[in-house]
């Protein structure tokens, strides 16, 4: 079992007691890691009461006064790419990694603490895909909201075999019929955890309106569009036979790091396989209730080809503001990932047949064949 820093260390000790009670404890030769665990986060708690004290009025009284701009996908749809070229548009705020890791102290924490952090951590890559990272490096909310609070999916990296439940309850957030239900009551306790995290982020950002890329929320835009009526969402999908091996390469990195239960592997494969169908067909079924004019797609392989012009494209079809002066600060970000180099999986031919059978309905309406195919 691997040591590493778990992503979810600072969450606050009510949130892992009630994960922990929600999996009837953990596993023996895990104590030691959760041990750890609790008691970093516990003694992190004198700035989670100085934050409380300082700016707990500030944080409620925070207005959303811009409805944000939501990037969707699935996981490994080439998300973040799009959120770190989107980002270095000035006009956007964002919700960063130290934002995401301390999320319920990063405002008195992100003088001397973050500078302390920046000098312990040097140059670091995600393990996954070699992406470099920094502590303002763009992130997800909900990671975020899993750092302060219980109802997050991110949650099923710890507890795997709760990942089923999670998903249904705040992933689906509780459409399906005959999976996990989500009462009236934690919708609402959702909205105000989730609601928090972006009031947050709106103080760090000084009031710009909020760039949010949350793969998450790829299933989530009808619940996005009861909070913010106005919202303008980017999708941006890739080609299913790549999604396939990348997705379980994530799988394969992330869960040794965050598991605080033991798992079977065929059990997550196919897990992974019918989230993707669920997610996507949830995010289709939704498409009819965002306005078009307030919806636009792109396919992760032009925006690799032609960055500026599929950029150009988006904001012009969503009428977003500043496109000459953010495609300067977009360009000067291109030239310094010129060099870099994306992950190629072998593509077995069973991968292709468990897309054909599995994800036949996206490759068709996205007009995908097997990456070997390819012109």
């Amino acid at each position: 079992m691997r040591n590493e820093f778990h992503p979810s260390t600072f969450a606050p000790p009510l949130v892992w007691a009630r994960l922990i009670l929600a999996n009837r404890g953990v596993p023996k030769p895990y104590w030691g890691k959760l041990a750890r665990i609790l008691i970093t986060t516990a003694m992190a708690t004198p700035l989670r009461l100085a934050e409380w004290l300082l700016h707990s009025h500030q944080i409620a009284n925070a207005q959303i006064e811009h409805a944000p701009l939501f990037v969707l996908g699935f996981a490994r749809s080439g998300t973040t790419h799009l959120q770190n070229l989107m980002t270095r548009d000035p006009t956007y705020g964002y919700l960063t990694a130290f934002q995401m890791v301390l999320p319920t102290f990063s405002l008195v924490g992100r003088g001397r603490l973050k500078r302390l952090m920046e000098k312990n951590m040097g140059e670091q890559t995600r393990g996954v895909d070699n992406v470099k990272i920094s502590l303002d490096a763009p992130q997800e909310e909900d990671v975020a909201l899993a750092n302060s609070s219980p109802m997050s999916f991110v949650h099923q990296l710890s507890f795997p075999q709760q990942g089923r439940r999670l998903f249904e309850k705040y992933v689906l957030m509780g459409a399906d019929p005959d999976g996990e239900r989500l009462t009236e009551r934690e919708l609402r306790r959702w909205e105000r955890a989730y609601l928090r995290v972006l009031r947050k982020m709106t103080l760090h950002a000084d009031g710009r309106q909020l760039l949010l890329r949350n793969t998450i929320n790829t299933a989530r835009a009808d619940h996005l569009l009861r909070l913010f009526p106005d919202a303008k969402f980017i999708h941006i999908v890739r080609n299913p036979y790549d999604v396939y091996p990348s997705l379980l390469n994530l799988y394969r990195t992330m869960l040794p790091m965050y598991q605080l239960d033991d798992y079977d592997w065929s059990e997550v494969e196919e897990f992974l396989v019918e989230s993707y169908a669920r997610v996507m067909q949830k995010y289709l079924a939704d498409r009819a209730l965002i306005p078009s004019d307030h919806l636009a797609e792109v396919r992760f392989e032009d925006l690799e080809r032609d960055p500026l012009g599929e950029l150009a494209r988006l904001y012009a079809e969503l009428d977003l503001p500043n496109w000459e002066n953010a495609q300067t600060h977009i360009a000067a970000y291109l030239e310094t990932i010129a060099d870099y180099r994306k992950n190629v999986f072998q593509l077995d031919p069973a991968i292709i047949d468990r897309v054909d059978e599995k994800w036949r309905f996206a490759v068709e309406e996205w007009n995908y064949r097997p990456p070997s195919n390819d012109a």
